[in-house]
């Protein structure tokens, strides 16, 4: 067989090959399905959340009364200081002392807020776990039973010219309006 042949049949054999794969492809394109849900509107949305948000904002007051009040306690206790130092005749270990109570104070007081920081945070976290898990099963849920390969959340989703919205399917699994 000539060499020319041999490279003509090796042309024909490559492009049938191309062909056949790019047709095989077809279905598995076609069948990729892209949605989107605009999770904080379900979220927001989601029976029983109100009260959760309501334990979230109790705990944020309780912690908030707790931190003016120490801030209240550590400004009278700077006052004091002040008073003390301006009265004339006070000892100078009593000013140490005085002064190493409120260094004492504003560092409880830092601590606190960090603490109080993080203690928020996890208590949101314990609260709206259950809420956000449950859509997210949802979501996954909906997605299967329609067939979607990938769903988007609307707020990260910059553009999109595919795409179903799958908000109201997902409300719908949950009970929602």
């Amino acid at each position: 067989m000539s060499y020319k042949l041999q490279v003509t049949k090796f042309c024909f054999s490559a492009f049938l090959h191309f062909c056949f794969s790019a047709f095989c492809m077809l279905p598995c394109a076609a069948q990729t399905k892209f949605g989107h849900v605009d999770y904080s509107e379900i979220m927001k949305n989601m029976p029983g959340i109100d009260s959760a948000q309501k334990v979230v904002s109790n705990y944020y007051a309780e912690l908030q009364t707790i931190g003016e009040q120490m801030a209240k306690e550590v400004k009278e206790k700077e006052a004091a200081y002040e008073k003390l130092m301006n009265t004339p005749g006070t000892s100078s270990a009593i000013l140490k002392i005085r002064q190493d109570e409120l260094a004492s104070m504003y560092k409880r007081f830092q601590e606190f807020s960090q603490s109080a920081e993080g203690d928020l945070r996890d208590k949101q976290l314990e609260v709206l776990e259950p809420f956000q898990k449950k859509l997210l099963d949802t979501i996954k849920k909906v997605a299967k039973a329609h067939n979607y390969s990938y769903v988007f959340d609307i707020s990260t989703l910059l553009f999109s010219s595919v795409g179903d919205d799958l908000t109201s399917k997902v409300k719908a699994e949950l009970g929602m309006k």
